[in-house]
Order: structure tokens, then C-alpha cells, then sequence
């Protein structure tokens, strides 16, 4: 038993050694207290150690030894309660109370270490154990020693009330932290006690005073944080105003809080609910690599829509090894609601509810700030719509806006951004892979179906400008789009225009061509170029009437500008009455000649059906030139036939009626040219030269070519093909039966004198 106890003494001297290195190196509070209270564990076993090595007959040695014993008891709970005080954040004893205890302390002290002479503390007495057959001190406590007992107790009573007191005022979690230090001083003092009324041979009460310090280092800087902790944040968690979601690093969820379960409660189990989020999520966030993620979120709960932020975090240890995630669901509808209440209006167009051009300014900046991938700037255009205003009211014009902001509305996402900068105009900034324009054309066709406007029909125009640099002003970016419509507008073939930086010195040419033209015309500065028709047999049959500018100052300018500028503003009609008046006296001019044989074959432009009375402008020119009617050809291209087929086909009647003969232009560029030979009455097939363009299919090319023109003999229909250029064209055409031949093979385009010199 003596040799056991020794041992197991030593043993726990040792580990309270250790344990005051370790706790040195933890940066916690109260850690002071512990090693002070440790130390002093140590010194005390030590000491009661040393004391039964004592052997007997060194009587004043082991008086000295168990005194160092006692007197380190009056220290041991001296800083038992400065632990408990500081461990329970109770406040310890005032400043006067403290020294009264240190004062009786140092005197119980001094008292024990002159015991060794006086003895009137107590007094040792070496007796043997027959049972054991082994010597030990007895210790003969004196009356004053009884003072050192009430001290003691005292402190330790005081030291109880304090662990007594915070367990019953502390919430449950944190019982645990103060009950389990309070059970083993208990126990302590309880051995202590036993073991002085039972009088045994040792006092086994200091192999408790060893444990109970090293359970106290134990609990008061690792289990108890570490447990207290871990209920804090569970507790934490559970009552946080943030939902959570908790994934193993197998992706599984492996827990919900009452937050989340209330956010995305279902008929689903929450669960599986859990499960799918990730899974949705990590399909959405695939290519990114970051291990916290943000978005905005949101949900609909009882028809409601809830605004939640979502901020996904991975978690990985010193290695980089996965070991969780987790969501955070902040409910932040009511923020949301509160914030838009308040900025609406100064951010929102109050007819349509997109952003107003402050707005989208600066919302259109930042998107562009962060963007990792081609945008473009699309902005649409009612054409005439204040002719929707006047005819319908502006309660129609309204509602026509607003279907046109939900259509726009629907194509927004969060890489989107749209407004309606004013009027009919509506910008929205998209990335450029979302631009699809039969996507767009089709939802405008629904607006134009809904009868809004009735008989009055809606044309929608779209300027695409495709961005280069994102730093670029967004009303730069805006304009280049606007451009982009104006250089299409009055086309109403034409929905959507791309701006390029060609577009804008394009549209300068155009409005050159028309500040100039009214002064061009006057001044006859258009000329009639010819291009020669060639028959079977090689002989010159007539010539196609080109128009050509021939400027003063810039010399000629090209027909692929000025035709479709004078097209779109409405002016051609001017210059082919001019071009049909210049044929038919050259015509005359040729009878009165004797050269009768050539023929002129002049266009009639899509527009020439709507602004002018073809019939009566072909009628006058009879009336005003002598010349043979059937020398003056007419052609009409087959896009034109297909525009308005029943007053096309009045006006074909009517110059057939004249004597005229009808040349269909451009046959086969079209989608419906079999369709209309059949109720069309033309006299001449005139076939798009892409038949002789270099194609993979040359067979095909050449089999429907040669079908066309058998087609033609049996109808009664000369052929003429242009667009010839090469012998092998020629031959190719000779031997399927073709009549005549227009092509650079035989002749480019030549002005007037040209080709008398050349062919009369």
C-alpha cells in the first residue's frame, strides 16, 4: 500500500508538471489561476511525498516536511477560489478581504513551519502497523491546529457557494462547465474529512488534490471550452436567424436547421430538398472554382416570392482535402421590399417598370465591369409610331409599349440588363450569344398578331451594336445601335441591322447622296450605261439600260450606294423616271437613225409600284417620243412581283395592254418563281446569273438551268441569262437551247457613245 501510494504520487506530480507546460503554451483566460493552482498541487504532494519517505527517527525532518504539506493546503485553496472566481467570472474578494486571506494565510504558514520546533500545531509520532508490519508517522493534531482546519474549510465553502451559485444561475449548456469541477471539489473535500475522522495511517485526500488539479487543467482549458463550444454553435445554428444547409464531403446533407426547414418547407422531405439544391447548384456553379460563392436567390413559399441570399462555403483542412460544405440562406425579403419601395421610382420608367436611362447607365456599367464574356447593346424601334398615337390614342400606344417591355422583360436574366430610354425606344444589354434574331422576331410577331393597332401594320426595327470595349460610354455604345436603325429605316424588308464602323461613314455617304441628289438630277449627271444582250447566234439584240453617276468633283459614284439610298428615302421613283425618259428618246433617236434592231430593256424598282402609276408614266412616254414600242423592255424583279401581287399584276395587265413586253428579272434568286410563272403574264425570262456561279453541286446547277430553259420554250418565253463570263458558260448555254446572253463574257457596261461606236 505505502510503496503504491508513492508511486502513484510521483506519477501525478509528473503529469501536473506537464500539464503546467502545456497550459503555458495556451493563450486562454483564467489560464494564470490554473498554473498557479497546479504549482501549488505539485508542492503540495511533494511535500506530503517526501514526508512518508521520512524513515523514523528523523522526527524533526518529517515535522518540517509534513508542516510544508500542511501550510501548502492553506495556499492550495487559497488559489482554488481565485480559480473558482475568475472560472465562474464571479467577482473575487475585495481588495481588504484578499489580504485578510493572504495575511491569515502567511500566518498559518509560518505557524506550520515553526511547528517544527514547538509542536503546538500537532506532533508526530512513528508507530508500526502490525497488520502491515511497516512503519508511519502518526500525526497528533493540537488545538490550534483546528484554526488551520476552519481556514481551510472556509475557503473551500466559499469556493463551493461560488461553483453553487453559477449552476444554478447558468442556462443548461453551461451547467456542465461548472457541475463537473464542483462534484470533484466536493469529493475532495469529502475524502479529507473521512479520512481525519477515521484517522487513517495516510491521507489519501492528496492523491484528490493531485487529480483535482489535473482535472481541473483538463476541464477548465480543453474539455469544457471544447464541449461548451460545441453546444454554443449547435445552439447557435439552431436558433440563427440564417438558415443552414450541412453536406459530408460526399455531398451528402447531413443537417437542417429549423431556419431552413421553415424557408423551403414542402411536400418534399427537406432532405431530399437539401440534396437537390446542391446538386442544382453545383451544375449551375460548375466552372467555378472558388470555395465561397454568393448569389441572390429566389423562392416561391405560398405563392409568395421570397428574396434569399445564398452564400455557399466549401471547407478543406491545412492539405487542401474536402471536408464539407455548407449553405447559408439569408431571408432578406423584407430588405428587398423595403429597398425597392424606396428606389422605384427613381429607377424605373413608371409606364413599362424597366430602368430609365440613369438606371440602366449605371447598371449597364457594372455588368460590363465584370463581364468574362462578348456583349452587345440591342436596341428596337417602332417605325411610324406616332402614327399609332394619332390614329389609336395614346391609351393604345401605351398598351402596345407595355407588351413590348414584357417581351423584353422575359428575355432579361442576371447578366441582362433593359430600358425604355424614351418613347417607342427600348435598349437592353445582353451577352452576345443571347441574341438570336428569330427569337426576337418571333415575340414581336406576337404583339403585331394581338390586334392592338387593328388594320394599322407595326414594324419592328432592331440596331444590334456588337461591343469591343467595355469601357466604352453606354450612350456611345447606345447611338452606334440607333445607327444601326436609322441605316435601315423606311426598309421594311429589313428587321434587324448590325452597326459597324463602316455603318457610320455609310450613313454619311447616304446623306451626301442625298443633299446632292436633286442638284445631280438637274443637272444630269446620271447617264444611261448600256450593257449588250447577245443572241444564239452572236448577233447584238438590245442592251440593259444601268444607271451611272457621274459626279463633277468625285467622278463616279457607285450604283450598290446611291440606288438603295434613293430607295430607302423614297427618291428612286425620281431616278427611274429619269432612266425611262432617257430609253425612250434614245430609242427615238435610234428610229430616226435607222438602227430599229436594238432594243432597251429598263428596270422597274419595288418602289416604283408604291409611289408612282407605273402605267400612266410608261403611257406618257408613248405620247411623248416616237419610238417602237416593243424596243422599250420592261423588267420587273421576281422580289418585286412577290410584294403586292395583285396590284403587280394590275400593272403588268396595263402595260401589256400598251404593247409593252414584260421581262421577270432576276428568276430563281426567290422563294415562289414556279408558282408565279404560272399567273404572271411575262414575256421574257431573264435568269439570275447564280445558276452560273461555281458551286459544289455543278450538276444539280447545271440540270435545273437546262430545266428552266426547257421550261421557257414551252411556255413560249425567251431566255436571256446573265451574268456570263466565261466560253465554256457560252457553249454550255448554246447547246441547252438559251436565246440570249448579258455578261461581262461579251461586254461590260458602257456609256452611250461607247456602244454606238462599238456595235452601230
Amino acid at each position: 500500500m505505502f510503496q503504491a501510494l508513492v508511486i502513484l504520487l510521483i506519477f501525478l506530480i509528473i503529469m501536473m508538471i506537464v500539464c503546467v507546460r502545456i497550459a503555458n503554451k495556451r493563450f486562454i483566460r483564467n489560464r494564470e489561476n490554473v498554473v498557479h493552482l497546479i504549482w501549488t498541487a505539485v508542492f503540495a504532494a511533494g511535500c506530503y511525498t517526501a514526508f512518508i519517505l521520512v524513515p523514523s527517527g528523523y522526527n524533526t525532518l518529517a515535522t518540517f516536511a509534513s508542516g510544508l504539506y500542511f501550510l501548502s493546503t492553506d495556499w492550495l485553496v487559497v488559489y482554488l477560489m481565485l480559480f473558482a472566481a475568475g472560472y465562474t467570472h464571479v467577482s473575487p474578494p475585495s481588495r481588504l478581504p484578499r489580504l485578510i486571506i493572504g495575511f491569515l494565510a502567511g500566518i498559518d504558514s509560518i505557524s506550520f513551519v515553526v511547528n517544527t520546533f514547538t509542536h503546538h500545531m500537532y506532533s508526530l509520532e512513528s508507530r508500526t502497523a502490525d497488520n502491515l508490519k511497516m512503519e508511519y508517522w502518526h500525526v497528533q493534531l493540537n488545538a490550534p491546529h483546528t484554526i488551520h482546519r476552519i481556514f481551510v474549510y472556509g475557503i473551500v465553502l466559499y469556493s463551493l457557494c461560488i461553483f453553487t451559485y453559477r449552476l444554478i444561475k447558468a442556462p443548461v449548456i453551461y451547467k456542465r462547465k461548472y457541475g463537473s469541477i464542483l462534484l470533484q471539489v466536493v469529493a475532495v473535500v469529502g475524502l479529507n474529512i473521512i479520512c481525519s475522522i477515521i484517522n487513517t495511517k495516510y491521507d489519501y485526500s492528496v492523491v484528490l488534490y493531485a487529480s483535482l488539479a489535473i482535472s481541473i487543467c483538463y476541464l477548465a482549458l480543453y474539455a469544457s471550452p471544447k464541449k461548451l463550444l460545441e453546444r454554443i454553435h449547435s445552439t447557435i445554428v439552431e436558433d440563427s436567424v440564417i438558415g443552414l444547409f450541412a453536406y459530408d464531403n460526399d455531398g451528402r446533407c447531413v443537417g437542417v436547421n429549423s431556419v431552413a426547414k421553415d424557408l423551403f418547407s414542402g411536400e418534399e422531405d427537406i432532405y431530399d430538398i437539401a440534396q437537390k439544391f446542391l446538386t442544382d447548384w453545383k451544375e449551375e456553379q460548375k466552372e467555378n472554382s472558388a470555395n465561397v460563392i454568393g448569389a441572390e436567390r429566389t423562392i416561391i413559399k405560398n405563392d409568395e416570392k421570397i428574396y434569399i441570399y445564398v452564400n455557399y462555403q466549401k471547407f478543406v483542412d491545412k492539405k487542401g482535402r474536402d471536408l464539407g460544405s455548407c449553405f447559408q440562406f439569408e431571408n432578406r425579403t423584407e430588405v428587398v421590399k423595403r429597398y425597392k419601395e424606396e428606389q422605384y421610382r427613381a429607377t424605373h420608367d413608371m409606364l413599362t417598370g424597366l430602368l430609365n436611362r440613369e438606371a440602366f447607365e449605371e447598371e449597364a456599367t457594372r455588368i460590363l465591369s465584370r463581364a468574362q464574356e462578348p456583349y452587345c447593346i440591342v436596341c428596337s424601334n417602332i417605325q411610324d409610331f406616332k402614327l399609332v398615337n394619332e390614329l389609336y390614342g395614346t391609351d393604345v400606344g401605351d398598351k402596345l409599349l407595355i407588351a413590348q417591355a414584357d417581351i423584353i422583360r422575359r428575355k432579361n436574366d442576371d447578366n441582362s440588363v433593359s430600358a425604355r430610354v424614351y418613347a417607342d425606344k427600348f435598349c437592353v444589354l445582353m451577352p452576345r450569344r443571347y441574341f438570336i434574331e428569330e427569337r426576337f422576331l418571333d415575340s414581336v410577331s406576337s404583339i403585331i398578331e394581338s390586334g392592338l393597332t387593328r388594320a394599322f401594320k407595326l414594324h419592328f426595327q432592331f440596331g444590334v451594336y456588337e461591343i469591343t470595349d467595355n469601357t466604352e460610354s453606354i450612350w456611345s455604345m447606345y447611338d452606334k445601335a440607333i445607327l444601326a436603325i436609322d441605316a435601315i429605316h423606311g426598309n421594311y424588308d429589313q428587321f434587324v441591322c448590325y452597326y459597324k464602323d463602316e455603318l457610320l461613314q455609310h450613313i454619311m455617304k447616304e446623306k451626301e447622296v442625298l443633299g446632292e441628289f436633286d442638284k445631280a438630277l438637274e443637272e444630269k449627271q446620271f447617264s444611261m450605261f448600256l450593257q449588250p444582250q447577245i443572241a444564239n447566234d452572236g448577233t447584238i439584240v438590245g442592251a440593259e439600260a444601268l444607271v451611272r453617276w457621274i459626279h463633277p468633283e468625285k467622278g463616279m459614284i457607285s450604283p450598290g450606294l446611291f440606288i438603295p439610298t434613293l430607295e430607302k428615302a423614297g427618291l428612286i421613283q425620281k431616278l427611274d423616271l429619269y432612266m425611262w425618259d432617257n430609253a425612250a428618246r434614245q430609242l427615238e433617236e435610234w428610229k430616226r437613225q435607222g438602227k430599229e434592231h436594238f432594243s432597251i430593256s429598263v428596270n422597274i424598282s419595288t418602289k416604283d409600284f408604291f409611289y408612282l402609276d407605273v402605267c400612266e408614266a410608261f403611257k406618257d412616254l408613248l405620247n411623248k417620243y416616237d419610238f417602237d414600242i416593243k424596243k422599250l423592255k420592261l423588267e420587273i424583279t421576281e422580289s418585286a412581283l412577290m410584294k403586292n401581287v395583285k396590284e403587280t399584276m394590275k400593272a403588268i395587265d396595263g402595260l401589256h395592254a400598251l404593247g409593252y413586253d414584260i421581262e421577270i428579272d432576276d428568276f430563281g434568286s426567290g422563294y415562289s418563281s414556279l408558282g408565279m410563272l404560272k399567273d404572271i403574264n411575262a414575256d421574257i425570262l431573264k435568269i439570275d446569273m447564280i445558276f452560273l456561279q461555281e458551286t459544289k453541286n455543278v450538276e444539280r446547277s447545271s440540270t435545273i438551268l437546262k430545266n428552266i430553259i426547257s421550261m421557257s420554250r414551252e411556255l413560249g418565253m425567251p431566255v436571256i441569262t446573265e451574268g456570263v463570263e466565261t466560253k465554256e458558260q457560252v457553249d454550255f448555254l448554246k447547246n441547252v437551247g438559251c436565246d440570249m446572253f448579258q455578261g461581262f463574257y461579251f461586254a461590260k457596261p458602257m456609256s452611250l457613245e461607247n456602244f454606238e461606236k462599238e456595235y452601230c
